[in-house]
């Protein structure tokens, strides 16, 4: 979940990152490589330069290995899903030019707002349930409700951990610190060696209307780039991640709710 309200602190150290990301060689450098030559291509000089990445951005960014596996899978997703799809230039684009470079926000809706049209939000939000953190996935601005909440407890019930106490704590503290996450970052791209205590992934259905239009969706790399992918490729790049990066952590769909139940009974917007 992304904090509302930052320091004057927080924005002046954002502001310094900025300037250090753009002393960095651009990852669109890094992607056309991997387009070239393949993921398992990747050099020295790449791992140094994703690795410098983090060093300097710290958990404003997504890590190397997150990106380097994130890049994989969506080229997977992608690629499976053009060859069924009528041929378009633009949707065909390759993904070394899908990358965006936006202003640092701190809430979804900040981040839509700098969007150009047609391209969504990807959101993440942590929460823990009964001492078990959660992340919970979706696009644009939608409501995690109670019935959700519910249907996250019986399938961690049916994992094995207790989760009588069905105590939501959205607040992104605890959680994000432990999964090394800085608050405007939250996402299920984790380090595929550091996801300590995430017990389940969440996925939001997104609205219908929403694919007649051929919507695409951004996913964040760090705070100041994203990934532009086809919104149909969202959901099978993140349970080819998360089959990767932590097998043993459950995947949950959620079902849709209508108006009426958001309306009054939503938990997280």
């Amino acid at each position: 979940m992304r904090s509302t309200a930052p320091c004057p602190a927080v924005s002046i150290d954002l502001r310094l990152l900025e300037e250090v990301l753009y002393d960095l060689p651009p990852l669109e450098g890094v992607f056309l490589h991997w387009h070239t030559h393949g993921v398992t291509s990747t050099t020295a000089g790449i791992i140094s330069l994703l690795a410098r990445r983090k060093q300097l951005l710290g958990s404003t960014t997504l890590s190397g290995a997150s990106i380097q596996l994130l890049y994989a899978c969506a080229k997977d997703s992608f690629c499976s899903r053009s060859g069924q799809e009528p041929f378009s230039p633009w949707g065909s684009r390759p993904l070394h030019t899908r990358l965006l470079r936006h202003r640092p926000a701190h809430s979804a809706a900040e981040v839509q707002a700098l969007l150009p049209p047609g391209v969504l939000v990807h959101k993440t939000i942590s929460f823990t349930l009964a001492n078990t953190i959660v992340l919970c996935t979706g696009v644009g601005t939608q409501c995690l409700t109670r019935r959700h909440l519910r249907t996250i407890a019986a399938a961690l019930v049916r994992q094995g951990p207790n989760v009588k106490q069905r105590t939501i704590n959205p607040a992104p503290g605890s959680s994000v610190k432990k999964l090394a996450m800085h608050p405007g970052l939250v996402s299920p791209f984790l380090h595929p060696s550091r996801h300590a205590g995430l017990a389940a992934l969440a996925l939001l259905p997104w609205s219908d209307r929403w694919e007649g239009h051929e919507p695409e969706v951004a996913i964040s790399l760090s705070l100041w780039e994203s990934l532009v992918l086809p919104l149909r490729c969202l959901y099978p790049l993140i349970r080819s991640y998360a089959k990767q990066a932590y097998p043993a952590v459950q995947i949950i769909d959620l079902e849709s709710e209508d108006l009426a139940t958001v309306n009054t009974d939503s938990i997280v917007v």
